[in-house]
């Protein structure tokens, strides 16, 4: 006696349900293109981050130096010299952190010559903030120099400094004006957070924008894969629906082989039959034969020619069964035909 198989289940596309498993996730197309995107897009922002408060931080240091040196030449034009060589003056700069204590803004007003005596400062400075030696920072051509000092409170200054003649006598004195940088960098700080804060908000909407598009944009191959599915199950004859141009192609191709796949079965289904019914009668020539001679070999001869009919009978009537649900897939309908056949067996 042959032995029966047992059926075994076919395998299952785990993608046809429309859920990629995390092993599967590297090799989809619409991962691959999503996180090409959004790493795109993070480069792009952080470039462009990077860029602007650069920018900005240039920009504030010009503005700063630019505010000092205008500070400078008013105090400047603010200080004049008495006949016993006494500093005299009011300056007013038209800034209120100059009389605020200790704010980081100061001005001072120093001798730098002989037969010149007595010293100027603002309001805000409450003590002498020193200043570098000559050889260490000396001054350019115009006889300025700027340098970093620290303040009272700890605060980081910048210091403009030059030295003036003040009359025919060459009486000289030594201008300072000082700027807090904390403040300066205090508020490149704010500008940093907000902008890092907008760029952010910007960069998720538009990372989610690519998603949607991307989601979208590949649709119609979600189309295309549930059709195909449809197909293999035998729900359907071909590929349905309407495509995109750039896809249409592909789904006429598809169409086409599974038409081709389709004659193909008939086309073997029609030569397997033809060949079972020219077996019939050279089959029921032997049974009779065996039948008539008798004897054991008589009884071995009918019972393989009995054997051999009913296998021809088995394969025409799943050929019947097939050509009626005319399905292109062969697997499907066997796993079926045989689950039915072996209940029919055990009944």
């Amino acid at each position: 006696m042959s032995r029966r198989r047992k059926a075994e289940p076919l395998p299952t596309n785990p993608t046809v349900d429309g859920r990629l498993s995390l092993r599967a996730w590297p090799r989809s197309l619409t991962f691959r293109v999503i996180a090409f995107s959004t790493v795109w897009a993070i480069l792009t922002l952080v470039v462009i981050f990077t860029l602007i408060t650069t920018l900005y931080r240039q920009a504030s240091e010009r503005g700063f130096d630019s505010l000092l040196s205008a500070h400078l030449f008013n105090l400047i034009g603010s200080i004049g010299i008495s006949d016993s060589g006494a500093l005299t003056g009011s300056p007013d700069l038209g800034d209120l952190r100059f009389s605020e204590p200790n704010s980081g803004w100061y001005w001072s007003v120093e001798p730098a010559s002989e037969g010149v005596h007595g010293d100027l400062h603002s309001s805000s400075m409450t003590r002498t903030i020193p200043s570098p030696d000559v050889a260490d920072v000396p001054f350019n051509a115009n006889f300025q120099r700027s340098y970093a000092a620290q303040g009272i409170n700890g605060e980081e200054l910048v210091v403009f400094e030059s030295e003036f003649v003040l009359d025919a006598k060459n009486r000289a004195a030594r201008f300072r004006v000082m700027g807090n940088k904390t403040e300066l960098e205090q508020e490149i700080g704010t500008f940093q957070r907000r902008l890092l804060t907008y760029l952010s908000l910007f960069g998720i909407g538009m990372i989610a924008i690519n998603a949607i598009a991307i989601l979208l944009g590949l649709q119609p191959l979600r189309r295309v894969r549930n059709a195909l599915a449809m197909v293999r199950e035998g729900t359907a004859q071909k590929l349905d629906g309407r495509f995109p141009a750039e896809i249409e192609p592909l789904a006429n191709e598809t169409n086409a082989l599974i038409e081709n796949n389709k004659r193909i079965v008939e086309r073997s289904r029609t030569q397997v039959g033809n060949l079972t019914h020219s077996l019939k009668t050279p089959l029921a020539v032997l049974l009779n034969e065996g039948r008539a001679l008798g004897g054991a070999k008589g009884q071995l001869i009918a019972e393989q020619a009995a054997s051999m009919q009913k296998q021809i009978d088995h394969y025409l009537q799943r050929a019947r069964v097939a050509a009626q649900r005319d399905s292109v897939s062969i697997a499907r309908r066997w796993h079926r035909w045989c689950s039915a056949w072996c209940a029919f067996c055990r009944s």
